[in-house]
Protein backbone atom coordinates (compact mmCIF):
# COMPACT_ATOMS: atom_id res chain seq x y z
CA UNK A 1 0.00 0.00 0.00
CA UNK A 2 3.05 2.54 0.51
CA UNK A 3 4.05 1.88 -3.22
CA UNK A 4 -0.09 2.62 -4.07
CA UNK A 5 0.47 5.81 -2.20
CA UNK A 6 3.70 6.94 -3.36
CA UNK A 7 2.18 6.22 -7.21
CA UNK A 8 -0.63 8.12 -6.00
CA UNK A 9 1.35 11.18 -4.68
CA UNK A 10 3.62 10.94 -8.12
CA UNK A 11 0.33 11.05 -10.15
CA UNK A 12 -0.59 13.96 -8.38
CA UNK A 13 2.46 15.96 -8.89
CA UNK A 14 2.54 15.17 -12.54
CA UNK A 15 -1.21 16.03 -13.21
CA UNK A 16 -0.84 19.39 -11.34
CA UNK A 17 2.21 20.39 -13.55
CA UNK A 18 0.27 19.44 -16.71
CA UNK A 19 -2.56 21.54 -15.57
CA UNK A 20 -0.65 24.26 -14.25
CA UNK A 21 -2.41 24.12 -11.21
CA UNK A 22 -1.24 24.27 -7.69
CA UNK A 23 -3.03 21.00 -6.03
CA UNK A 24 -6.91 19.87 -6.58
CA UNK A 25 -9.55 20.42 -3.84
CA UNK A 26 -10.13 17.44 -1.41
CA UNK A 27 -13.58 16.19 -3.44
CA UNK A 28 -11.16 16.05 -6.58
CA UNK A 29 -8.62 14.36 -5.16
CA UNK A 30 -10.52 11.46 -3.26
CA UNK A 31 -12.62 11.13 -6.69
CA UNK A 32 -9.62 10.75 -8.38
CA UNK A 33 -8.01 8.30 -6.02
CA UNK A 34 -11.24 5.69 -6.03
CA UNK A 35 -11.73 5.97 -9.14
CA UNK A 36 -8.04 4.57 -9.42
CA UNK A 37 -8.69 2.46 -6.68
CA UNK A 38 -11.35 0.74 -8.38
CA UNK A 39 -14.02 1.79 -6.38
CA UNK A 40 -17.45 3.59 -8.24
CA UNK A 41 -17.43 6.85 -7.45
CA UNK A 42 -20.64 9.30 -7.17
CA UNK A 43 -20.09 13.33 -7.33
CA UNK A 44 -22.29 14.90 -6.31
CA UNK A 45 -21.08 18.64 -7.72
CA UNK A 46 -22.61 21.82 -8.78
CA UNK A 47 -21.50 23.46 -12.10
CA UNK A 48 -17.93 24.83 -12.05
CA UNK A 49 -17.35 22.21 -8.91
CA UNK A 50 -14.16 20.59 -10.61
CA UNK A 51 -16.25 17.33 -11.80
CA UNK A 52 -14.02 16.68 -15.25
CA UNK A 53 -10.82 17.23 -13.37
CA UNK A 54 -11.48 14.75 -10.70
CA UNK A 55 -12.65 12.39 -13.08
CA UNK A 56 -9.47 13.27 -15.56
CA UNK A 57 -7.02 12.79 -12.59
CA UNK A 58 -7.87 9.31 -12.04
CA UNK A 59 -6.66 8.61 -15.66
CA UNK A 60 -3.23 9.65 -15.10
CA UNK A 61 -3.15 7.09 -12.17
CA UNK A 62 -2.65 4.80 -15.72
CA UNK A 63 -1.48 7.17 -18.25
CA UNK A 64 1.68 9.90 -18.22
CA UNK A 65 2.39 12.09 -21.39
CA UNK A 66 4.47 9.62 -23.50
CA UNK A 67 3.47 6.67 -21.96
CA UNK A 68 1.85 4.74 -25.31
CA UNK A 69 1.83 1.02 -23.56
CA UNK A 70 -1.45 -0.56 -24.22
CA UNK A 71 -2.21 -2.03 -20.65
CA UNK A 72 -2.38 1.68 -19.64
CA UNK A 73 -4.77 2.71 -21.49
CA UNK A 74 -8.06 2.54 -19.27
CA UNK A 75 -11.82 3.80 -19.77
CA UNK A 76 -13.36 6.06 -17.23
CA UNK A 77 -16.85 6.51 -17.85
CA UNK A 78 -18.22 9.34 -16.34
CA UNK A 79 -22.37 10.38 -16.86
CA UNK A 80 -23.54 13.96 -16.13
CA UNK A 81 -26.76 15.53 -16.47
CA UNK A 82 -26.17 17.28 -19.74
CA UNK A 83 -29.23 18.79 -20.15
CA UNK A 84 -29.02 20.51 -16.37
CA UNK A 85 -25.80 22.17 -17.63
CA UNK A 86 -27.09 23.20 -20.52
CA UNK A 87 -29.84 24.65 -18.72
CA UNK A 88 -27.84 26.69 -16.51
CA UNK A 89 -25.34 27.91 -18.84
CA UNK A 90 -28.70 29.25 -20.97
CA UNK A 91 -30.08 30.68 -18.05
CA UNK A 92 -26.53 32.45 -17.26
CA UNK A 93 -26.35 33.67 -20.70
CA UNK A 94 -29.90 35.06 -20.84
CA UNK A 95 -29.39 36.79 -17.58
Amino acid sequence: TTRRYEAAQSTLFTFCQVFAIDNLYPHQEEAGQNIFKGISTIMDVPTGGGKTIAFWYSLFYHWWPGNVDKDSQKIVLVVEPLVALLEEQAKTLNE
